[in-house]
């Protein structure tokens, strides 16, 4: 069976837009793959192959760039969520799917709610929604002003670098530091030596693009925390979404206010959540085959 490190790289053209995916993992009759949407700067190469594989060893799943990111192509980036789950769906049509579960962590967590609302009705059958939160809405929290600019300082660099990403995922102890190491490591397990293709760049890697693609996904998450854009975001629909949904988040989430993750398992019908302990926002790798577990049982 191909696996996170070794699945070749698959191209679907939707429109001007060339996407790149893999499909791979366990299928069956019947079975709805899951579609996995990333975070910031991320492309398909850097999903954690401990959480990736432990969930196609029992179900398919399908991962992609979305527009202008890593193997996909598209110029410039999308600078609103909304473009980027439209993006989604884009796909989804081209590959002719009409049921698929949902997977999105931190920016992928706010256009999975999308995909569902603004796609065809009973496309989506499940969400899984992973340290991430609402768009903009009146009881939620927010960051100071020193907490954005530190986040800023930290995800917006020329390189993504373990020190970094440290501050960004994990929480402020020594067993998640810990974790943190080890998924860093993991995440260059695909390369070209296990998946014969060259590696794909985070968004703006070296500034190779002069920041342009980081620019505009920042631009993206500015607009998706803006009260004049809440007419294209999730926070007064969360009660339009009646599937089952499953929300994670870590303790202590450094991206994400944590208490967000309340706030929107109480807007929606019929949504659970679990916070992992002693774990940010990367709660996800911090316990990989946990959550793994978590997620196989809310999808069967």
């Amino acid at each position: 069976m191909e696996t996170q490190q070794t699945a070749k790289t698959q191209y679907i053209q939707s429109g001007d837009i060339n996407f790149a995916y893999r499909r791979f993992g366990k299928e069956g009759n019947g079975s709805i793959p899951l579609l996995f949407c990333h975070h910031f700067r991320a492309p398909m190469d850097v999903w954690d192959p401990l959480l990736i594989n432990a969930i196609a060893a029992q179900r398919p799943v399908i991962l992609f760039d979305n527009a202008g990111v890593g193997k996909t192509t598209g110029s410039p980036v999308d600078n609103s969520i909304a473009q980027m789950a439209q993006h989604a769906l884009d796909l989804l049509a081209a590959l002719e799917i009409s049921k698929v579960d949902i997977l999105g962590f931190s920016m992928g967590g706010f256009v999975a709610p999308l995909v569902h609302l603004n796609g065809p009705r009973g496309l989506v059958r499940k969400l899984i929604i992973a340290g991430s939160g609402p768009s903009a809405g009146e009881d939620l929290k927010t960051h100071s002003q020193e907490r954005k600019e530190a986040i800023n300082a930290y995800a917006a660099g020329p390189e993504v670098t373990l020190e970094n990403m440290q501050k960004l995922f994990f929480y402020d102890s020594d067993t998640s530091r810990k974790a943190g190491e080890e998924w860093f490591a993991r995440i260059t397990e695909r390369n070209e030596s296990t998946s014969g293709e060259p590696r794909a760049a985070w968004v703006s890697e070296g500034y190779a693009d002069g920041g342009a693609g980081l620019q505009s996904q920042a631009g993206a998450l500015a607009r998706w925390g803006n009260l004049e854009f809440r007419h294209e975001g999730s926070y007064d629909r969360l009660h339009e979404i009646s599937v089952p949904v499953f929300i994670a988040q870590g303790k202590d989430d450094f991206m994400v206010p944590t208490y967000n993750s309340f706030v929107m398992q109480q807007k929606i019908s019929n949504a659970r959540l679990k916070i992992f302990p002693d774990s940010g926002h990367g709660f996800l790798y911090q316990f990989a085959e946990e959550f793994a577990e978590d997620v196989l049982i809310f999808l069967d």
